[in-house]
């Protein structure tokens, strides 16, 4: 029986929910627009409730135990039924129509591979989709816009709302054809001192731990502030190269030897002015359930 005690414990339920989905009380607490403390409270009351540890802390975020990981998906797959039915209920796919802005810098939609539009378009044949990529790496949103990804956790001013963000671990890549040629680097010091570096310009500020290696470095003998001349010349044997561990999977080789603990974050935000129409909620959902994937 669904008790009144059981209701209480919803709260929790979602918490559990946030931490397994954003590995970490911090984001998941940014998420659900709560603080920390109300976070810890939550678990500590389902916790008690169940009769058992749900949550480790680490040094890098926390662990949920075996019962909690089986607990959180459940709840996942009660939230999107509850979705689906609130959906079908408030949007007619048929009505809900016109055009949604999203901004980007091209470092962002160079990585952003669009999964499933054919799907998207089934189901909503009449919103139609404006992505707008920007070679510099702006960090305010046009007044036009109703949605933007960023690669550093934006200003959030009046008008807008942060709703979603993602670590993308990222490792240091090089093409089949550099390493028969010049040798596989053996650790920090001899891809330091002896091996060619190609560079996005800026990453450094964007990459958490990047900066260290990047200023160590004697041959960074490319920089450029386009992520496609990056892969080029990755791809065409000129250097080492930082990109995201998608891109083990698109003929690189990972230098698994040295231990990389950068990563980027992709920032989802939503202009407050609009973020209540169907057409924009749908969209953004898109690009929630694209930046989970990467």
């Amino acid at each position: 029986m669904f008790t009144k005690k059981k209701v209480l414990n919803i709260n929790g339920l979602l918490t559990l929910s946030a931490i397994n989905k954003h590995q970490s009380k911090r984001k998941a607490a940014v998420a659900m627009g709560i603080s920390v403390d109300t976070i810890n409270r939550y678990v500590a009351g389902l916790e008690a409730s169940l009769g058992t540890k749900l949550i480790h802390n680490a040094h890098n975020g926390c662990i949920l135990t075996p019962r909690a990981q089986s607990i959180a998906k459940v709840v996942e797959d009660a939230q999107s039924l509850l979705e689906a039915i609130y959906t079908d209920n408030d949007v007619s796919h048929e009505m809900c129509e016109g055009y949604v802005k999203i901004m980007m810098p091209l470092s962002v939609s160079s990585n952003l591979f669009p999964y499933d539009l054919d799907d998207f378009y089934a189901t909503y044949p009449n919103i139609k989709i404006i992505s707008h990529c920007q070679l510099i790496r702006d960090y305010t949103m046009e007044d036009d816009a109703d949605l933007a990804i960023f690669v550093r956790r934006p200003e959030l001013f009046d008008n807008t709302t942060l709703l979603f963000e993602k670590d993308i671990p990222c490792g240091l890549f090089a093409s089949p054809g550099y390493l028969n040629k010049h040798g596989y680097p053996q650790n920090i010091n001899d891809l330091c001192s002896r091996h060619r570096i190609v560079n996005l310009i800026g990453s450094e500020d964007m990459v958490t731990g990047w900066r260290e290696i990047i200023y160590q470095c004697q041959h960074v003998c490319f920089q450029s502030n386009s992520t496609f001349s990056l892969l080029r010349a990755v791809r065409n044997g000129i250097g080492i190269g930082l990109m995201p561990l998608r891109f083990k999977d698109e003929g690189f080789i990972c230098i698994d030897k040295i231990p990389c603990s950068s990563q980027l974050t992709f920032y989802l935000v939503v202009n407050n002015k609009t973020q209540n129409l169907s057409k924009v909620k749908i969209v953004a959902d898109y690009y929630k359930n694209l930046l989970s994937r990467m």
